[in-house]
């Protein structure tokens, strides 16, 4: 475990907020919120791939539209059928 991750837990400090980490949202099938992403890589309407610190979050599904975009954070709306990281 590394040092930021243990100063995390002895302060009770939310992970993503110290390690900038993503945090995923879903609210049923229909809406997804992602926060801590650096960089929104791909839209279309069946596929959303965001840039985070370790990797890429792909959302996968049908008619999406962003609803609100930040620097740090998205919200999408739509069928969503699958989050994945890679």
């Amino acid at each position: 475990m590394d040092i930021a991750k243990k100063i995390s837990e002895m302060l009770e400090i939310p992970p993503e907020a110290m390690l900038n980490i993503p945090k995923i949202t879903m609210v049923g099938k229909e809406r997804v919120l992602v926060e801590n992403y650096t960089a929104l890589l791909d839209y279309k309407k069946d596929n959303i791939r965001l840039k985070y610190e370790g990797g890429v979050i792909e959302i996968l599904g049908r008619n999406f539209e962003i609803r609100v975009i930040g620097e740090e954070n998205i919200a999408v709306s739509g069928e969503i059928t699958s989050v994945k990281l890679f």
